[in-house]
């Protein structure tokens, strides 16, 4: 599992988004097995009030639908649902720049749920 240290993130957190691009798509079915392993991990989210840490806490994949249509951008979808502290998370609702010192740099489509345990909860949905 990919993670980051305490200091890697307060380095992150100083540090500026890269402004290299993630990687090309992998094939659609491992997609989602890519993102499993990197639950527990950090990721920095430029958003309104500037850059900060979100923690990939869980991927939710829905039951396959035999009548999804093939030419999709994958075959599976899923949701990443993030958590990180409420005051300083993106309001969502648009694309975001997001950080990972393994997926580099990626637009992502946030959206914002309930606030849960003090945290505020932030979700990717990949269709």
């Amino acid at each position: 599992m990919a993670c980051v240290g305490p200091l890697a993130v307060a380095q992150l957190a100083r540090a500026p988004l890269p402004s290299r691009k993630s990687p090309a798509p992998t094939s659609a079915q491992s997609e989602v097995a890519e993102w499993e392993n990197l639950v527990g991990a950090s990721f920095l989210v430029g958003g309104e009030a500037g850059k900060a840490v979100a923690k990939l806490v869980m991927v939710e994949r829905p039951a396959i639908d035999p009548k999804r249509p093939a030419g999709l951008a994958r075959f599976q979808p899923f949701t990443a649902w993030f958590e990180m502290e409420a005051r300083l998370a993106p309001a969502g609702q648009r694309t975001y720049k997001v950080a990972h010192p393994t997926r580099g740099l990626i637009d992502l489509f946030l959206g914002r749920g309930a606030d849960r345990r003090g945290k505020a909860v932030v979700y990717a949905l990949f269709n």
